[in-house]
């Protein structure tokens, strides 16, 4: 390595050093105990007047401990000590400064604090990188003790400890903010989504009788918010023919764990009667046994339109509560700890998952984004995202994450706090599915071709498009219900040889694209001929063309190209009067 390879060299290592030691978060903070211990201790094993623990930047040296030198927190980098130090990973020893011609016409030497003798051991994070130094400072010559020397190097590695530590515990306590924040969100969330639905919450405490309504519910059997009423009472609310319903559905739910889901009639605090909609089903938690569930006023839907009753309280089932899941695993993902809520999200008990790996729990196709994951732990110490497990039930789950890495002793674990945030996910992907599906015909929609060039825009997809010829005549001569027919029955004809991974597109009243994945000209043209041979089964005649997607080019321009490959084609035709393709 040249001399100038050196230079570049130094440079983006002390680059590399000056971020660690912003990210620690530590220069210009308060003197803490941990610390101040250190420098207590380096002055007790040296004897000498003052010791520091000194944190080296790129312009100064501050310490962040401190004794002997009162009323002083840093100085300029060009007279620091320390700044030699922390080029090696030794202790660095002056044992007569105006000696030494590094520092015999130093300002911290000619003048106060007079140093004539020093010694510094570095602070050496785990990935090599020096922050500062635990130092020791007298003002007249001296040597130390090997032995004195070497606790001074075993305290600047507990300093190093100590700010790892520190740095995590920070980042932890960021994490708790942030899940605390999304709860108190999704509460706030649920509690409006409630307000506007007519959606109220409610629980019960079996063994104490305690009924804890929420202000929804409240509203509901028009009492103030905050009503705490007993079972009895809020059983009560139904008129006889119903309540014997209702003591019957709680009766069964806490003998045997039969859940209801009951529409009655009820009749409010101030004499108003509504049709309820009420669902409960129990659960244990630490060992105790409550119900919960919801009421909703559904008189008007009740009164309008009876028959739609089952469809509706599909779609009106209370959110569900955001919990606090929690677990650890080490740095191949095999699981270390996991809270009890964790478990029971995936249906499993605790003892089931610990020891286990995360690979276990998440579907061969996502096996390459686990990894991915772990990669991001070991490289950055953190990573956000959504992560898909499978629970016992075979059933997917999906937790929104934010994970930090956490330094024990020996042992490098990864903290994981997560909220399961499932039915938010589902509710999210049905209605992106519906977006991008034609109702008529169930095929993708022209939207649906933006996505697609998002996900993968490296794809090699062959298009083939497919225009109806004189589809507008079967609209005028038999109406649009028989031209609705023949969308449905085309989109059906055309589906037929696709396989899993290709896609048919409705890109408009009579027109198609059929989009084949990871196509070569040749299967392209074959797929064509399928088409061609098959035509007589097709419900009306139609004409074809096709285009290759080529290296970076938009889809939206191949299916140009196949759009003007069709009318060049259907020009060619009519010009030497021969028929339609089929």
């Amino acid at each position: 390595m040249n001399q100038c390879d050196t230079v570049v060299s130094s440079a983006s290592s002390e680059a590399q050093r000056l971020a660690r030691l912003a990210l620690l978060q530590v220069v210009d903070t308060a003197a803490e105990p941990f610390f101040d211990a250190l420098a207590a201790a380096a002055q007790a094993i040296a004897g000498t007047p003052i010791a520091l623990v000194s944190l080296v930047d790129e312009r100064r040296q501050w310490w962040k401990a401190n004794i002997g030198l009162p009323g002083v927190s840093e100085t300029p980098r060009e007279l620091a000590f320390c700044a030699y130090t922390i080029q090696g990973d030794a202790v660095m020893e002056v044992r007569d400064a105006p000696a030494d011609p590094r520092f015999h016409d130093n300002a911290l030497v000619t003048d106060a604090p007079n140093i004539r003798y020093y010694a510094g051991a570095p602070i050496v994070l785990p990935d090599g990188l020096r922050m500062g130094t635990v130092c020791v400072i007298d003002q007249r010559p001296r040597a130390l003790e090997p032995a004195q020397l070497q606790a001074l190097q075993q305290l600047a590695k507990v300093a190093a400890e100590g700010l790892e530590q520190r740095r995590v515990m920070l980042e932890r306590e960021a994490a708790n903010a942030q899940l605390q924040q999304r709860l108190r969100e999704s509460e706030a969330f649920l509690e409006r989504t409630g307000r506007v639905a007519g959606v109220g919450g409610w629980e019960v405490d079996v063994a104490s009788g305690t009924l804890i309504w929420s202000d929804q519910t409240c509203r509901l059997h028009d009492v103030p918010p905050g009503y705490r009423p007993s079972l009895t009472e809020a059983i009560g609310f139904y008129p006889l023919e119903a309540r014997a319903v209702i003591t019957e559905a709680v009766d069964a739910c806490v003998r045997d764990g039969t859940s209801w889901d009951l529409e009655l009639p009820l009749t409010s605090a101030t004499g108003r009667r509504l049709w309820v909609h009420s669902t409960g089903s129990v659960e244990h938690v630490d060992g105790r046994k409550r119900l919960i569930g919801a009421v909703q006023d559904v008189t008007d839907r009740h009164r309008a339109v009876d028959a739609l009753a089952a469809s509706e309280r599909k779609f009106r089932k209370m959110f569900q509560y955001s919990l606090g899941l929690i677990c650890t695993h080490d740095m191949h993902g095999r699981l270390v700890s996991i809270n009890p809520a964790a478990a029971r999200s995936l249906g499993r008990s605790v003892e089931q998952m610990e020891g286990r790996s995360l690979v276990e729990f998440v579907r061969p196709e996502r096996h390459a984004a686990l990894r991915g994951y772990l990669s991001r732990m070991v490289l950055d110490g953190q990573d956000s995202g959504v992560i898909e497990l499978v629970a016992g039930d075979g059933s997917l789950r999906h937790w929104q994450y934010h994970n930090v890495l956490d330094v024990e002793s020996d042992a490098t674990v990864v903290l994981a706090h997560a909220q399961d945030i499932t039915n938010q996910y589902r509710q999210e992907k049905q209605l992106l599915e519906w977006s991008f599906t034609d109702p008529l015909t169930n095929c993708y929609n022209r939207r649906f071709l933006d996505e697609l060039d998002k996900r993968d825009p490296s794809v090699r997809w062959g298009c083939i498009v497919v225009d109806l010829d004189k589809f507008k005549l079967v609209n005028d001569t038999h109406g649009h219900q028989r031209g609705d027919e023949v969308l449905v029955q085309m989109a059906w004809f055309l589906n037929q040889p696709l396989r899993t991974q290709d896609r048919l597109v409705r890109l408009g009243g009579d027109e198609f694209l059929v989009l084949l994945h990871q196509a070569s000209q040749a299967q392209l043209d074959a797929l064509k001929r399928d088409y061609m041979g098959a035509s007589e089964d097709a419900p009306i005649r139609f004409t074809l063309g096709t285009a290759l997607r080529q290296d970076g080019e938009a889809l939206a321009a191949v299916v140009d190209r196949a759009d003007h490959s069709l009318y060049s084609l259907r020009r060619a035709r009519r010009g030497t009067g021969t028929s339609d393709q089929r």
